[in-house]
């Protein structure tokens, strides 16, 4: 990042912005107490000083001279030496979770900014998931013991923030990734739950009450006792089965693309001016290709490969960039973006086809005769669907109904019958599933997204349809499933093989 290719950018959306926060800053009236200039930039390699300068100066710009303005980033060299703006009046704040010795990260601290308080602006009491990994933990002892020794520390007075302690959701296509060296790309599931102290639905924790136990301890006039009765878990609600009755099948589901382009080169999502969601490439040949290797040298980020509209496999970006095909004369490549990196030296992360297409030795991604649909399907309510009446093959768009009598209550959706895909609520984007990978089994469907009466679902499974229409279904439970700590972190290319 610098300044020359971004300043025009930033400084029209903090112009925006900033003005309208002012109002609210703590010095008048308002609840913002502090200001962050950057998050952890210290772990970018560019760094760039003039850059954090300038978002420094724009900051001073529009909230004045009397706001705190802070940084923060981790506790090594690096990160010390490119992430704070030593030079100027601004709190250097670190982020670092209970196996880090605060000792030491503090002391390092003092070496470049002698004074002012000492912050934890994000101490870790558990850890992001990704797709094909075990479930991240921390005990609720390790982060119950890391944090008093902070609360108790001789270096004085050290001010705590915990992420996360409130796990989420990542609803829609609105995941993150990480890829921290190629091809190692990892992208974040639906679940946002983070084993923090309140789970993703808000419930509290043994970790919640060891971290509690220590404020009233040691900071007791931070504890209200008479709140304590208002906490209460929500209410779960096991609804059963929602078996899926109407289709739109592949390619079919084409209807709902909001572009559609035809002779064209390989446009990225970004060239097509498209966020999320999905983009269907297609191809027709004069002549019929024979049992060719198909190679997707940079795929961004899951691509599912149709013969003749007859789905064969998929190319994933983090584990295989080939698939064999039988004889064939249409190629289709229907592309996920499975979450943009949002970490790390890989920040640039075009989506769609960005390196070559091979059949065999023969290059096909150069030219413009590719025709392409942009699904980011965020208007599947226009879906017309037909009555399923056999099964449908993958990439297919499935509906169904279900009562709820009363009050809703949370639920969750187990997809024990199905692969990989997207469901849809009432018209609300719930998010990816992918059990087969995990770590996550289950969807998280809060309260507020059901009502009384009929509901409606959809569900887009774009990779392995159960053997009978009997199967078609999914079932509402009364309980999350995350993932097992224990679960092996290896991937498992198997899944893979269909």
């Amino acid at each position: 990042v610098s300044t020359q290719s971004t300043g025009a950018h930033v400084q029209c959306y903090f112009d925006e912005l900033l003005p309208k926060l002012r109002p609210y800053l703590y010095e008048n009236g308002g609840p913002i107490i502090l200001v962050q200039i950057e998050n952890e930039y210290g772990s970018d390699k560019a760094c760039d000083h003039d850059y954090m300068n300038y978002l420094y100066d724009l900051m001073r710009k529009h909230l004045g001279d009397t706001v705190t303005l802070y940084t923060a980033d981790g506790w090594d060299m690096h990160h010390l030496i490119c992430g704070p703006i030593h030079q100027r009046e601004v709190l250097t704040t670190l982020n670092f979770g209970p196996n880090s010795n605060h000792e030491s990260a503090f002391r390092r601290l003092r070496q470049f900014q002698k004074h002012g308080p000492l912050v934890n602006s994000e101490f870790y009491p558990g850890w992001l998931d990704h797709w094909l990994e075990h479930h991240q933990c921390k005990t609720a002892q390790h982060v119950s013991s890391e944090f008093t020794k902070m609360l108790t520390s001789n270096m004085g007075n050290i001010f705590v923030n915990f992420y996360m302690f409130f796990g989420g959701t990542n609803f829609a296509f609105y995941n993150g990734a990480n890829m921290n060296f190629e091809p190692k790309y990892l992208p974040d599931p639906t679940s946002y739950d983070y084993n923090a102290p309140l789970t993703e639905c808000g419930d509290t924790t043994e970790k919640y009450y060891a971290i509690r136990a220590s404020i009233k301890r040691h900071r007791p006039h931070l504890v209200e006792e008479h709140l304590m009765h208002k906490l209460v878990n929500s209410t779960k609600q096991h609804y059963g089965k929602v078996y899926f009755n109407k289709v739109v099948s592949y390619p079919d589901i084409k209807s709902l693309a909001t572009r559609t382009l035809t002779n064209v080169p390989l446009f990225t999502f970004e060239e097509l001016q498209q966020d999320y969601g999905f983009v269907l490439y297609e191809k027709t040949y004069n002549n019929f290709y024979h049992q060719v290797e198909l190679e997707i040298t940079d795929p961004r980020d899951m691509v599912y490969v149709f013969a003749d509209d007859k789905y064969i496999g998929k190319i994933y970006r983090a584990v295989n960039k080939k698939i064999s095909l039988p004889t064939f004369k249409k190629l289709g490549l229907l592309v996920e973006n499975m979450g943009r990196i949002n970490y790390g030296p890989f920040l640039h992360d075009y989506k769609g086809l960005v390196g070559d297409v091979k059949l065999g030795d023969e290059t096909v991604s150069k030219g413009t005769d590719w025709n392409i649909w942009s699904l980011p399907l965020n208007n599947t309510h226009l879906a017309e669907f037909n009555d399923l009446r056999s099964n449908p093959g993958p990439a297919s768009l499935m509906k169904g109904l279900f009562t709820i009598h009363g009050r809703p209550a949370d639920t969750w959706v187990k997809m024990s019958n199905f692969d990989k895909g997207v469901i849809f609520i009432n018209g609300r984007n719930i998010g990816r599933y992918w059990p087969v990978a995990g770590p996550q089994k289950h969807l998280y469907v809060p309260s507020v997204f059901l009502k009384s009466g009929q509901n409606e679902m959809i569900m887009l499974e774009v990779s392995k349809m159960p053997g009978s229409t009997g199967e078609l279904f999914v079932e509402l439970v009364d309980h999350p499933d995350v993932g097992s700590c224990e679960e092996s972190p290896e991937i498992d290319k198997s899944i893979f093989d269909y």
